[in-house]
């Protein structure tokens, strides 16, 4: 790993935006023309300008003080009243070490077993909402999985059906059974070539490279295609990136790219379980490159309360519900769903509490959110759910 510095290619240019931002790619895009993408990355060329950072810097103080929450609190009061989606870690384990990441450190391994998920999708099934399977780990590794995935078809009042994976498991046995259940897949796929692929997530880029295209020409041949969505955050260039042969692959058929390079700071610290400075030395990423204004500082320092309080419920694979996405560890526990409903916990004592002090702008006093520069404004819930709660159609979560 040591030399890997040395042939490493520079890092530089904006994050290009073939769809919305990162957190928030559309399911039912069709695939973006390359004079549209050429659009695109002028654009954000200009977002790179130090003037127009700051400006954005400075608006995103303003906006996320205390002086406007009154433009999102009646909606955050519904959201407080039912989860709008269940993120559910159906298990911990991944067969990727990306060098990015600190799952290789736990240590409570397991997967959700099929009584406790039925016991959680009957409850949930209730009022109902989004079901996303996978955030610590890759659920394509549950055995059980596709059972899970064909029980949410006996609810009406489940939504929407996402997966997050990383497409190693993703071969022609779990296939029909994502598209067939209309299952809106996001693939984390990062970087494009196999040298750099293997070399920073540790796996085969072989294997995830035909079950990408054999996924993405399945779709294409069915007359309601699933939505597709790539996020790849790279050590490489925006142009060499947009000129590579991969991406071009996967550019011409139904799918969306939310495409970041890492000299952006998309990297996250895992609210301060990553050594994210000693990555970027590491690997020669200029870290110290716009920083001022960038958004994961502003992160770090945003007292507004944080999205993930209303977002979603975050359910470990033991049933026990943790704080929010960035809680990889299990070490804020607010709820257990093997004995308690999902009403109980979302609008319990700890959780009630634990939004009190945001809206308070006591975000410090959480020991979780100390470090965390995952840490979003409640504001950004308009991104995702309408005046009344709803889910947007057309969004990943």
């Amino acid at each position: 790993m040591e030399s890997s510095k040395t042939h490493r290619p520079s890092v530089s240019g904006p994050a290009l935006r073939l769809v919305e931002p990162l957190e928030k790619p559309p399911l039912n895009s069709p695939p973006v023309s390359r004079q549209g993408a050429a659009k695109k990355r002028l654009k954000n060329w200009v977002k790179k300008i130090p003037f127009f950072q700051e400006v954005d810097y400075l608006r995103r103080k303003v906006y996320d003080s205390s002086l406007f929450d009154f433009a999102v609190r009646e909606q955050a009061r519904k959201l407080e009243q039912w989860p709008p989606a269940l993120l559910l870690d159906v298990t911990n384990r991944c067969n990727a070490k990306c060098v990015w990441c600190p799952n290789p450190d736990l240590t409570d391994l397991g997967s959700m077993k099929m009584d406790l998920y039925r016991k959680i999708i009957d409850d949930y099934s209730t009022r109902g909402g989004v079901v996303h399977f996978g955030t610590f780990g890759e659920p394509l590794m549950d055995k059980t999985l596709r059972e899970k995935i064909e029980y949410l078809q006996k609810f009406p009042t489940i939504k929407r059906v996402e997966i997050l994976t990383n497409a190693f498991f993703m071969n022609e046995k779990i296939i029909p059974t994502l598209l067939e259940n209309s299952v809106a897949v996001d693939i984390s796929l990062d970087e494009l070539d196999r040298e750099t692929f293997e070399d920073v997530k540790k796996m085969s880029y072989d294997v995830v490279r035909k079950n990408i295209i054999d996924l993405l020409q399945a779709n294409d041949r069915r007359s309601h295609p699933v939505p597709v969505n790539f996020r790849i955050k790279t050590l490489k260039t925006m142009e060499e990136t947009l000129e590579h042969e991969f991406f071009k692959i996967i550019q011409d058929h139904r799918c969306t790219i939310a495409l970041t390079p890492l000299d952006n700071n998309i990297i996250s610290n895992w609210a301060g379980r990553f050594d994210k400075d000693g990555f970027m030395d590491r690997y020669g990423i200029d870290s110290d490159k716009a920083v001022r204004f960038n958004h994961k500082r502003f992160n770090l320092t945003n007292t507004a309360p944080c999205t993930q309080l209303w977002k979603w419920m975050v359910v470990y694979w033991d049933g026990s519900v943790v704080v929010c996405c960035a809680d990889m560890f299990s070490s804020t526990p607010v709820g257990n769903l093997t004995e308690d409903s999902i009403k109980d916990v979302w609008g319990g004592t700890v959780l009630t509490e634990l939004r009190k002090k945001m809206i308070a702008r006591q975000r410090f006093e959480i020991p979780i959110c100390q470090n965390c520069d995952i840490h979003l404004s409640w504001h950004h819930l308009k991104n995702d759910y309408d005046s009344n709660g709803e889910p947007f159609q057309g969004k990943f979560l």
